[in-house]
């Protein structure tokens, strides 16, 4: 419950940031991480936009082997990930850096097998999502994936990140509102 007004809290103060209207439920949670795939014990999952944390305890929850770094803008947001999710690494800041918050970490990009993004990228400046893209891209090795979610796969058409092919995505109707997992693989 207190995940809930927080982020409720949250949205009222900047929605544009927060971007959704309701927190991600454990249905989308289990489908984001469900598309990481299988890992080699120590492999990096990297998290954008973690929010109140439901993807992150799914992610440490699923690969205990696996460091979960979880990189989030909103101050409030930070500081209770790091009093609830002692198992994952929470780093304030911005997505657009990633690079850099994981050379700070001591994390070789060639050691990141996926990164997980909550993040509203369609309501964020144009520019920016086209920067957090282009951080994404220089910290996933080829054949590894991006995931995303959307609640609107139509808006996501114009989107076309370069240095990621499109997989299949997934409806995920038990989610408020319903939503779409974007998988993208990482190409050379």
């Amino acid at each position: 419950m207190h995940n809930a007004l927080t982020f409720f809290g949250q949205m009222a103060v900047n929605f544009r940031k927060t971007g959704a209207i309701a927190p991600s439920g454990k249905h989308l949670a289990r489908t984001m991480a469900r598309y990481v795939g299988t890992l080699s014990p120590g492999q990096v999952i990297v998290e954008l936009g973690p929010g109140t944390g439901v993807f992150t305890r799914e992610l440490v929850r699923r690969y205990p082997a696996n460091p979960v770094i979880a990189i989030e803008f909103n101050p409030v947001f930070v500081k209770r990930l790091r009093l609830t999710l002692p198992n994952a690494t929470i780093v304030e800041g911005c997505a657009s850096r990633l690079g850099e918050h994981l050379d700070v970490l001591g994390i070789d990009h060639q050691n990141v097998a996926a990164v997980v993004s909550g993040l509203p990228l369609l309501a964020l400046p144009k520019d920016l999502s086209q920067r957090i893209f282009a951080a994404v891209a220089t910290v996933l090795p080829p054949g590894t994936r991006f995931i995303q979610f959307t609640y609107s796969a139509r808006a996501w058409r114009r989107f076309n990140p370069e240095g990621f092919r499109p997989q299949p995505s997934r409806k995920v109707w038990f989610n408020f509102p319903p939503a779409v997992v974007l998988p993208f693989t990482r190409v050379a």
